[in-house]
């Protein structure tokens, strides 16, 4: 929300602070599991179409931003994700829970 001077509210900064920290984890996670650059990954890249992620990368994957995040991703969680952003919120979801 703005304020009476058109700036953005402090809380709505920190979370997207917040957010774009989490965006540029999971970018260098998946750019590090793949060995790509992270300038190919955008955030609206299909997650299951675009990546060739086998199934021990997979489960890499999700260690290290469990790792990162100490949270826990089900697999329930990872069925619903489709792209990166789908990831970045569920991370943001996850942590806002503690």
């Amino acid at each position: 929300m703005d304020d009476a001077d058109g700036r953005t509210a402090p809380r709505e900064r920190k979370e997207d602070r917040r957010r774009e920290k989490i965006f540029d984890d999971v970018i260098r996670i998946i750019s590090s599991a793949l060995e790509i650059s992270p300038t190919e990954i955008k955030s609206d890249i299909d997650f299951n179409s675009e990546f060739t992620f086998d199934s021990l990368q997979l489960y890499e994957f999700v260690i290290d931003l469990e790792e990162a995040y100490n949270v826990r991703i089900s697999d329930e969680d990872l069925d619903n994700v489709r792209n990166i952003d789908d990831i970045v919120d569920l991370i943001c979801n996850l942590t806002n829970k503690d």
